[in-house]
């Protein structure tokens, strides 16, 4: 690795691999260097680049496709279809297909899409009383076809910025009431990447939303290595990974990732959030909706989410997989 303080953080990337899978906990204070980036010598960036195991959009997979599980992939000549819909509160109201193949709202003053499991999907049992107590003891809150492990991408084209937190990916969790915020279905875990200048470093953080209260992840907003400032950058790609790590009624826990591609081919994937929830790490409120304190969301769930609002973004390359729990090292 000597000599590697001289090239530039996007050419690494490219040297990560040609061909198959390559899988890198990179040393530290190389990697510090090359990224041109402070990172915390207790860091291990993990990067995986591969060229097979993709998906008919050309992305790499970064888990393993449960046998039977629910796939999707968005139609980029007509994206709304049975499973894709405006989700509620948008204020667009068609899609404009762009010279490239992408596509972008007609306002994007908030933008939201819904992708159903189910194409007949109103509730969850129990509707605005969702119980997390039942729900954690079936493993599910609609269905047993509802998603536990998933892994959601989407890929973005930033021209102008975002406000609030960027973009949001979302799920898996139920319907949202535009205009009661109160009910326990309302429960979910959100990825959200900042986009929201083009001059500050982008920053990521996960969300837990009870109902009518958004709590930050204890562990903080990160700044994203390598250092990078996603409105007006080009093409960059977002994977976010919900797995079930246990349902134990008494123990429950949640592990999400966040994953990134920078430049756009949905090849080179670099993690750059991750976060285990449990009870004992004190997420969120007090018991509500027959849960425990700090309750975890270890249960199933029919709807992911996409979402932005304002700036001016081009998106494509949507896809959901409901997934193994074991990354791809080969």
């Amino acid at each position: 690795m000597a000599g590697l303080g001289s090239v530039s953080r996007f050419d690494f990337l490219k040297m990560v691999g040609t061909a198959g899978t390559v899988f890198m906990l990179l040393p530290l204070v190389p990697f510090g260097k090359t990224l041109g980036s402070n990172v915390p010598l207790a860091s291990k960036p993990v990067i995986i680049k591969r060229i097979n195991k993709v998906g008919p959009d050309g992305v790499a997979f970064l888990y393993p496709t449960k046998q039977k599980g629910f796939v999707w992939y968005m139609n980029h000549d007509e994206p709304f279809d049975s499973h894709f819909e405006i989700g509620g509160g948008s204020t667009y109201r068609k899609l404009v297909k762009n010279e490239d193949g992408s596509w972008t709202a007609d306002d994007n003053k908030r933008v939201k899409f819904n992708l159903n499991v189910d194409p007949d999907y109103e509730d969850a049992i129990g509707g605005c009383n969702m119980s997390f107590k039942d729900s954690m003891s079936r493993g599910y809150t609609y269905d047993k076809s509802d998603l536990d492990h998933v892994e959601l991408t989407g890929f973005f084209n930033v021209h102008k910025p975002t406000e609030n937190d960027g973009i949001y990916l979302r799920g898996p969790c139920n319907h949202h009431n535009e205009a009661d915020h109160l009910c326990c279905e309302e429960f979910n875990y959100d990825c959200e990447t900042d986009c929201n200048s083009t001059k500050l470093r982008s920053k990521v953080k996960f969300t837990k939303q009870s109902p009518n209260k958004y709590h930050n992840d204890p562990a903080g907003v990160k700044p994203i290595v390598p250092r990078i400032v996603l409105a007006g950058h080009g093409w960059f790609g977002i994977k976010y990974i919900h797995i079930i790590l246990s349902h134990d009624m008494n123990n429950p826990k949640v592990k999400l990732e966040q994953w990134m591609n920078f430049n756009g081919d949905g090849k080179t994937w670099i993690k750059v959030n991750e976060v285990v929830d449990s009870r004992s790490y004190k997420w969120g409120p007090k018991a509500i909706c027959e849960g425990e304190d700090y309750e975890v969301g270890a249960w199933g769930a029919p709807r992911m989410v996409y979402k932005w609002y304002r700036g001016d973004v081009d998106f494509k390359w949507f896809s959901c997989r409901q997934i193994e729990p074991s990354l791809i090292r080969t």
